[in-house]
């Protein structure tokens, strides 16, 4: 029997909400709306192939398991544009979108740089606002690097952004070439990761999460490096949980920024930091 729309929705939501999946109607329309290819809404009444309803019920199975829609979907919208999306990377987060939008209203930069790019999503964003912009961005994971080149050539940036392979900068010249820099490195102190929800705790890379003891090791990791890569004046720009912004600007006017001020989100929480460096003139 082929179900409709509307009867396909409830099976989905019912099966959702046992789940805890938060949202269950507004999921299971995106579930059936996924499965059968559909790009907007379909009718109540409409009916699904033997096909939808097969592939409707291996993606309610998954996402009932708390798989991220983001991951079933294999893509996700950031600043207008569609980023493929995969187990390899951080999904981009509206979060994100704030800082994005906080330094579209400053001076466009040159040359940025993007530690731990993941999908690509922030220096991709920047590049296509700032047409007049290069950019580099670095990842540890070969996995995550081959997501963002795949984003890079399906926006068409492939010519303006050079992604590689390196543990933060440790793969770039100490040549002071950036103006910019963004970072959004993995915040999470590691005895916070299990108490996630199961979405980001069983499915996001760890990689991507995991910040040390108390959530600012990969900062410290990684300032030394970015101080010898950033020109005269460049802007760093980190993003960061609230609880940790304080402990954040320490360390980075430890290591000479200065004119550090906070980024806010959506909500009004201390989402990123921003900083200036004088950088060097070797």
């Amino acid at each position: 029997m082929n179900l409709t729309a509307e009867a396909a929705i409830q099976r989905a939501q019912v099966s959702l909400r046992n789940a805890g999946v938060d949202g269950p109607r507004r999921e299971a329309r995106l579930l059936v709306a996924l499965a059968t290819g559909a790009e907007r809404s379909l009718a109540a009444d409409a009916r699904l192939t033997p096909e939808a309803q097969g592939r409707l019920a291996a993606l309610v199975a998954r996402r009932a398991a708390r798989e991220p829609y983001a991951y079933l979907a294999e893509e996700r919208e950031f600043m207008g544009l569609r980023f493929t999306v995969s187990r390899a990377a951080l999904i981009p987060r509206p979060e994100t979108e704030s800082v994005i939008e906080a330094l579209l209203e400053d001076q466009p930069a040159q040359h940025v740089l993007d530690l731990g790019t993941g999908t690509g999503a922030m220096l991709l964003s920047l590049l296509d606002r700032w047409r007049g912009a290069r950019g580099v961005g670095v990842d540890r994971s070969p996995a995550a690097l081959a997501v963002a080149r795949h984003n890079a050539d399906a926006l068409g940036f492939r010519r303006r952004a050079l992604l590689l392979a390196s543990d933060w900068g440790s793969a770039l010249r100490p040549d002071p070439a950036f103006d910019l820099a963004v970072c959004n490195p993995p915040y999470i102190p590691s005895d916070e990761i299990g108490g996630l929800d199961p979405e980001v705790r069983d499915y996001e890379p760890r990689l991507a999460l995991d910040g040390g003891s108390d959530g600012l090791d990969p900062v410290r990791a990684l300032l030394p490096g970015l101080v010898r890569v950033l020109a005269l004046g460049a802007r760093a720009v980190f993003e960061t949980d609230p609880r940790l912004w304080d402990g954040l600007a320490e360390l980075v006017s430890q290591s000479g920024g200065a004119d550090i001020a906070c980024l806010q989100d959506l909500t009004g929480r201390r989402r990123g930091l921003v900083a200036r460096f004088a950088g060097t003139r070797e």
